[in-house]
């Protein structure tokens, strides 16, 4: 009987009131993670469809460079098997842990009146001929363009041209070999948010530069190792185990009491 009046009272305390606040608080809290939960499911679900159906977009900026840019994706490297298999091999090929990857296939392709123009500023070269064998000469030669700081092309190589006869002359060509290609193209790419949505983009102002296709991925932020994710203070870091002193309410003396042990706990705001 004594042990009944006892739960009674404590039912009819504030104690209980409090206790049975934070309880509903904490179901409260744990609802609205998994509403959060969801919501980002959501609009990862919309960023990799969106991705899916995207198609490249090409614009001119005003310091004259092409910008090429297409939405990516937003997946854990284990999702990402599913949702674009080439970029998952990719994944695959690389050491350590991939934090972002982007595949591209550039073109360079200018047409016969665009190359017209710039024939007269292309350097070219016609080395001294050098007798080889009885009848064949070696002629080196280069052909370069700059076009900007770090954008140009460089080609050398040589001819050898044999002599059929000589009264009356006539010549033909041997063979023609290369023997430097460099060219430097200077791009920038990355990922950046527009209109709310990650977006891969490359850009140059090489002539001819165009990009013929290209797809990206940001792996997860919440599936990087745990000393490359950002610092920071967020809402509901989860539960913990530690030590615990807090105020509770003694059954047999019908009295309020302190409890000293091992509690477990949940966080609702990290600093």
């Amino acid at each position: 009987m004594k042990t009944w009046k006892a739960i009674w009272a404590f039912l009819n305390s504030r104690v209980f009131v409090i206790i049975l606040v934070v309880v509903l608080i904490l179901i409260g809290v744990g609802e609205c993670k998994r509403i959060v939960d969801l919501n980002h499911d959501i609009d990862q679900h919309e960023q990799n469809q969106a991705a899916l159906t995207d198609s490249l977009k090409f614009e001119r900026l005003k310091n004259g460079e092409l910008l090429v840019s297409i939405d990516g994706y937003i997946s854990t490297e284990k999702e990402l098997k599913n949702i674009n298999k080439k970029l998952w091999d990719e994944v695959q090929g690389q050491k350590g842990k991939v934090l972002v990857l982007t595949n591209t296939i550039i073109q360079m392709r200018e047409d016969s009146a665009a190359l017209a123009k710039k024939i007269d500023s292309l350097h070219v070269v016609i080395g001294k001929l050098k007798q080889i064998s009885e009848d064949k000469y070696l002629a080196p030669w280069s052909i370069a363009r700059g076009y900007s700081p770090g954008n140009y092309f460089k080609v050398q190589g040589s001819t050898v041209i044999q002599v059929l006869s000589k009264d009356p002359f006539e010549m033909r060509h041997d063979t023609t070999y290369l023997t430097e290609f460099v060219n430097s193209i200077d791009v920038t790419y990355g990922q950046k948010i527009e209109n709310r949505k990650l977006r891969v983009f490359i850009q140059s102002d090489y002539p001819g530069f165009t990009v013929k296709s290209m797809e990206g991925v940001l792996i997860d932020p919440n599936d990087w190792p745990k000393d490359l994710q950002p610092d920071k203070r967020h809402w509901l870091s989860g539960f913990g185990v530690g030590p615990n002193i807090s105020m509770g309410w003694d059954f047999l003396n019908s009295q309020p009491s302190l409890i000293v042990g091992v509690g477990v706990h949940y966080n609702i705001y990290q600093w």
